[in-house]
């Protein structure tokens, strides 16, 4: 066995089943799902091995760094408007994130608010990788 990645998915949505189901598939990585929707992460952890989190990241930006710290990676499914908020936390924490979105102008704000940082963020296919270390 190899060593055991850390993975936090935020949203609860269509697209977290798949996501979910791929990574699942590696036994080898701890999912924690992250989401305002109770129910909704409560049906999925009756299907996946997930740690389920019910949180709204808009009200517990604290609560989400703290998440987000005890990751390798970051996943969000959120919608894009909210993916400033997680990239602050992951550049913060020095954790990577995924997200579905594209680079719009308010994460692109982001690289010059921290010029220090070692951060990926893949979007599309495209990866914006920020390090200057």
């Amino acid at each position: 066995m190899g060593t055991r990645r850390k993975v936090l998915v935020l949203g609860s949505g269509y697209i977290s089943e798949p996501v979910l189901e791929y990574l699942s598939r590696d036994g080898n990585i701890e999912i924690t799902v992250g989401s305002d929707m109770k129910n909704q992460i409560e049906q999925l952890g009756k299907k996946y091995n997930i740690n389920p989190v019910s949180m709204d990241i808009c009200k517990q930006e604290e609560k989400l760094g703290f998440l987000v710290a005890k990751q390798d990676l970051v996943i969000s499914l959120l919608p894009y408007v909210l993916h400033p908020l997680v990239a602050k936390a992951c550049i913060t924490n020095k954790v990577n994130m995924v997200t579905a979105s594209y680079i719009t102008p308010a994460l692109k704000e982001l690289e010059k608010s921290f010029p220090f940082s070692s951060f990926h963020l893949l979007q599309c296919g495209r990866c914006w990788h920020h390090n200057h270390w």
